[in-house]
């Protein structure tokens, strides 16, 4: 189409600006790889030329106006959230693409393209290793070029949403608020994973696994935050138990505060206040799990240059890990 813009955003404009700051909608903006900060626009970021152009497949161009009729829906949504401070009237309509747009966000950026590239070339390597130690070539296999990967990733965001959103509908979700004075990075690949459960031997960050928690940055002030409904309903519980237990006069002397705190948030829906350690947890996954750029509204950049100050991996680290080399 001839209409089609040429600068395609993998970070919509609309959360941008919300981390942004005067008129002009400034916002700063470090490269980790290069371990530098500077100012730019909300409109100049988070985006490449073409970004959604798939000449190797029958998408063509459709992607890039399929994700702006999404953006349509959920920008006054997002705007809703950020002017109230709060998800308490949210309707399950709004709830429902807010998940959707978290799920196709996850899938948008980079962060799939490099994913894909650096197990093909894993492949690849494991394939010539094979050939050299067998007398018998291997059938079928060809190494991907970076327009493959391209269209292959494009191909995984207009096909995946579907089946992944459930994980985000399952999740409880919460709202998260900035201390005081302090405000939330967002990055490159500003859907980011942590789980305090470990798989020994495998990865733990699986969207659908026991424990998972996703945020999502939305502005400098507020991060939506979808945890793991199975071990909430664990925690839920225990908190029942020990309240009952409580009243009874056997409960054991220990202070289950936090987890009452937790859960009256959650049941209520009320905005949790993030407290400064968890403010720097918080930002510092969007460092780790970004591609290259962390934005922020405010200049410093204290954690970011700090981290990479005493882990300088973090600016070039793989998506993927090569489990042949490790076992």
């Amino acid at each position: 189409m001839s209409n089609t813009p040429k600068k395609q955003h993998y970070v919509p404009q609309f959360i941008l600006r919300n981390f942004s700051c005067g008129k002009k909608n400034k916002i700063f903006v470090f490269d980790k790889k290069s371990n530098r900060s500077f100012p730019s626009n909300s409109k100049d970021i988070g985006h490449e030329n073409n970004f959604y152009d798939d000449q190797v497949t029958e998408y063509g161009n459709e992607t890039e106006f399929k994700l702006s009729e999404l953006e349509t829906i959920v920008a006054p949504i997002v705007d809703k959230i950020v002017s109230q401070g709060s998800i308490k009237e949210l309707e399950e309509w709004e709830h429902k693409w807010l998940c959707l747009f978290s799920t196709v966000q996850m899938l948008r950026t980079n962060d799939t393209r490099d994913f894909l590239e650096e197990s093909n070339k894993i492949i690849n390597e494991r394939v010539k290793e094979w050939e050299g130690s067998s007398s018998e070539g291997v059938d079928n296999f060809i190494n991907m070029s970076k327009e493959e990967i391209k269209s292959s990733s494009i191909n995984l965001l207009n096909s995946l949403p579907g089946s992944l959103v459930k994980n985000f509908l399952d999740k409880e979700l919460s709202l998260l608020e900035a201390p005081e004075n302090q405000s939330f990075y967002i990055s490159d690949h500003p859907v980011v994973k942590h789980n305090y459960l470990p798989r020994e031997g495998r990865g733990n960050l699986g969207i659908g696994l026991k424990g998972i928690q996703i945020y999502f940055p939305i502005s400098s002030k507020y991060c939506l935050s979808f945890l793991c409904s199975e071990l909430v309903q664990e925690i839920r519980q225990k908190v029942k138990n020990h309240q009952a237990a409580r009243t009874l006069g056997v409960a054991l002397p220990i202070d289950i505060s936090e987890a009452e705190k937790m859960v009256n948030q959650l049941d209520n829906k009320t905005t949790n206040k993030v407290l400064d350690v968890n403010m720097d947890f918080n930002n510092s996954l969007q460092v780790i799990q970004s591609t290259r750029f962390i934005y922020s509204s405010c200049s410093k950049f204290l954690l970011a240059k700090d981290m990479l100050r005493t882990n300088p991996e973090i600016s070039n680290q793989p998506k993927v890990v090569d489990g042949s080399k490790i076992f």
